[in-house]
């Protein structure tokens, strides 16, 4: 499981729509759009396809500066990776960093 780390303690509303389109416009054209997750912990979700799990969602939730699907269904890695780019892309290089897990 890769884990995208932050060093920042909040994101704001016009951050995270930056993140959203940055992420919709690089990402693949086959793959799922993604969205801001709206839960109190905040962190991002895409629409699982209707066949994968009848419509519920995947989703990462921040938890002590990370991005982590706490016992829900997570990104694969394909689509962690871009989200990494894309907070990479708003907050730079030296604010967001990827775990990669064997």
């Amino acid at each position: 499981m890769t884990t995208i780390i932050v060093n920042f303690a909040s994101i704001s509303k016009d951050e995270y729509q930056q993140v959203v389109d940055y992420y919709n416009t690089i990402k693949p054209s086959h793959y799922m759009s993604i969205e801001e997750l709206d839960r109190c912990e905040g962190g991002f979700k895409i629409a699982c396809e209707a066949n994968y799990t009848n419509g519920k969602i995947k989703q990462l939730r921040w938890n002590k500066r990370k991005l982590d699907p706490l016992n829900f269904v997570g990104f694969d890695e394909d689509e962690t990776i871009l989200l990494y780019r894309s907070l990479v892309h708003v907050f730079g290089e030296s604010a967001v960093f990827l775990l990669l897990k064997q």
